[in-house]
């Protein structure tokens, strides 16, 4: 498929129609393209981002997903984007708040794709306590207090889909300065495998599944922003090592990922780490 094909949104099969999702970091990149990929299978979608000058992305996002449907004799779904730093404390409680309000507080997929990104090398002063302090609260306190609260609440309705975005930094060599964050995303990938054991057959979410979605080095706004020269160096050298057509990701590659496992088809899959590098982390 060619890139220009990829990238033009689509209204694809309704197999999500009628279901709420929460997407973090909604906006841009594999966000985006996320929301991109439920939003026109039929999903509403609450989606966050860290900042009021994000609205107009979110906005933008929504005008995109509504001309689609507006040519169409389908239903719309709802797009609702909310401000929502993950490392401040009542985030979660900001979350829970719009869902009650726009969708009777019930949701039927989770995305915790929004995180706390930093490369600080070792021993150079910059892994300070405030550092750790910041990954550790958006990385991994966040999405605890967010689980805890949808299903203490009994928000995740019966055959929920709960996905996390981590990367291929936990098991491939990356370059110098990932450690904190690489360890935060080890310890989303654990988990989703406990939550896997404990809330799979809760109550009131039987057959909810959790999985992880490890992705490699992929072209978002972060990769566009780099020094040229840098960013061809490390296109090359990663294509080099992906075993699908020697390229690296485009953000709709993960989120067509991200779209198997919060399908009807995955029902089966859980507590799994899903490869979404193109071949290059093999996970097995």
């Amino acid at each position: 498929m060619a890139e220009s094909e990829r990238k033009t949104p689509k209204l694809l099969e309704q197999d999500l129609a009628g279901k709420v999702a929460i997407v973090t970091g909604a906006t841009q990149g594999i966000g985006r393209a996320i929301c991109i990929n439920l939003a026109t299978r039929g999903a509403s979608i609450i989606g966050t981002y860290i900042s009021s000058a994000s609205s107009e992305l979110f906005s933008s996002l929504t005008a995109s997903i509504t001309s689609l449907y507006a040519s169409s004799t389908l239903s719309c779904p709802k797009l609702i984007g909310i401000e929502a730093d993950i490392t401040i404390s009542t985030t979660p409680y900001l979350i829970i708040h719009a869902l009650r309000t726009h969708f009777s507080g019930t949701v039927d997929i989770v995305v915790f794709n929004a995180a706390v990104m930093g490369l600080a090398r070792m021993g150079e002063g910059a892994v300070d306590e405030e550092f750790v302090s910041r990954a550790l609260v958006g990385n991994v306190t966040f999405p605890i207090m967010l689980m805890e609260n949808l299903v203490s609440t009994s928000c995740i309705k019966e055959n929920g889909r709960v996905v996390a975005i981590s990367s291929e930094g936990v098991r491939a060599r990356r370059p110098p300065g990932g450690s904190v964050y690489a360890a935060t995303k080890s310890a989303i990938e654990c988990l989703m495998r406990k939550w896997a054991d404990e809330l799979g057959t809760h109550p009131s979410m039987t057959g909810t599944t959790f999985n992880s979605v490890s992705v490699g080095f992929t072209k978002t706004e972060a990769y566009h922003r780099m020094a040229s020269d840098m960013r061809d160096r490390l296109t090359a050298s990663d294509a080099e090592e992906v075993a699908v057509a020697h390229r690296i990701g485009e953000v709709e590659d993960v989120a067509d990922v991200v779209g198997l496992l919060v399908s009807e088809k995955a029902r089966w899959i859980s507590g799994s780490v899903v490869d979404a590098s193109g071949g290059k982390a093999k996970i097995m």
